[in-house]
């Protein structure tokens, strides 16, 4: 029995994810689809566009056997950590066989070297990096211009940066660093580019479905998803989606006003700290908030998880704890198919880290570190449901979902 995992958002589930589930079980011979799925929030720093209920729901009707749920500490980190916070995950539940990921470039060959070379020159690449980018440039052109003169191949420039590629050679790199069992398998991404804000014939970027959803609503993306999904979305547009960050804009005020000492909170630097001070005003939605926070070496997605690390009250101390347990915390089953309850049996046998339910521990004992993170993302979630409540005055309750 081979096993597959897909690293995923699924922010919503399209026609390019059913492919790409399709596509790993035909071409990497996998039996089964586990989803390793981030839940009400996203690495971009936004709350989902839907929850992680329905979204669950969407990638079992569309392939997956089993969705386990990326902890929030995990989901909501840079790249880099996103990509090994995933991995380790996946390492611990002990039967992942094959990785697949999409990328735009579809010769494993190839990027395996590039990984290679990164985890070989690591310090220095971080060196330069952080060099440049004290200069005003941007992370991912600072990381671009320390690794020009150092590569070895001029022509992996270009590799490194497509936004697929950046993130399947963070994946390698997590699994050498890791000295792991499980395999790598690419798959070619098809038709639209990751940051496509417009919609293609039938294959379009989530970014592009989710523009289309919020400015021209629901029959405008049909043609983008699985006919399978089209009565689930249809049945909870504008009863439980879309969300938007700006959503969330009084409780991140609210947030903000109650902080002292924004350095407290994951990832904020003093100079992060000063910025928001001064910019921040009461009247600004979230959105318009991060474009006041903008400058030159910082990206709208770094300012973006900042602010929501503050919103959600993820303390820079609770993150360090995380290294005591191998990037790890704790896993939550949100679904699986009837069939795969083989796939929960081989699971619950093999797996080294504590299973929570609804973020409730179960049996297995926590220790007081982990209780302190499962309660923030419990808080996290309960900001979630309180929002969906406010828009569309549903009160909904935690549900594993089975099909």
């Amino acid at each position: 029995m081979t096993t597959a995992a897909v690293i995923c958002e699924y922010n919503p589930f399209h026609n390019g994810h059913a492919y790409h589930i399709r596509k790993t079980r035909e071409s990497a011979g996998a039996d089964f689809i586990i989803a390793l799925m981030s839940g009400n929030y996203v690495q971009r720093g936004t709350p989902a566009i839907m929850d992680k209920q329905i979204r669950t729901q969407a990638a079992l009707l569309g392939g997956a056997d089993l969705v386990v749920e990326l902890p929030l500490w995990t989901a909501t980190g840079s790249a880099p950590y996103f990509a090994a916070g995933s991995v380790a995950l996946l390492n611990q539940l002990g039967i992942v066989d094959i990785l697949s990921f999409g990328s735009e470039c579809s010769d494993l060959g190839l990027l395996t070297q590039i990984a290679s070379f990164f985890v070989e020159f690591d310090e220095i690449i971080h060196k330069k990096t952080a060099q440049y980018n004290r200069l005003g440039y941007s992370y991912p052109k600072a990381k671009e211009m320390a690794l020009t003169g150092l590569l070895p191949d001029d022509s992996w420039i270009k590799v490194i940066r497509e936004p697929n590629n950046i993130l399947g050679l963070e994946y390698m790199k997590a699994l050498i660093l890791s000295e792991s069992s499980i395999r790598p398998f690419c798959i070619g991404r098809e038709t639209s580019r990751h940051h496509d804000t417009s919609l293609h014939d039938s294959i379009s970027s989530a970014s592009a479905i989710r523009n289309a959803i919020t400015e021209h609503g629901i029959s405008e993306i049909l043609s983008q998803v699985p006919k399978e999904l089209h009565s689930l979305y249809l049945e909870h547009y504008a009863k439980d989606f879309p969300v938007t960050a700006d959503d969330f804009s009084l409780l991140l005020h609210s947030a903000l006003c109650r902080t002292p000492d924004y350095t407290d909170f994951w990832g904020i630097s003093k100079d992060f700290s000063d910025r928001l001070c001064r910019v921040w005003s009461a009247d600004v939605s979230f959105t318009k908030l991060i474009e006041q926070c903008k400058t030159k070496n910082m990206t709208w997605s770094r300012i973006s998880r900042n602010l929501l690390h503050i919103m959600l009250e993820m303390t820079a101390k609770q993150h360090q704890s995380l290294s005591s347990m191998d990037m790890v915390p704790y896993f939550q089953i949100l679904g699986f198919r009837k069939s795969a309850s083989h796939l929960i049996a081989k699971l619950k046998e093999h797996v080294t880290v504590p299973m929570v339910r609804h973020l409730r521990k179960l049996d297995d004992p926590l220790t007081p570190q982990q209780e302190i993170l499962l309660n923030t993302e419990r808080h996290a979630d309960q900001l979630y449901r309180l929002v969906l409540g406010n828009k569309f005055h549903i009160s909904k309750k935690d549900r594993q979902i089975i099909v």
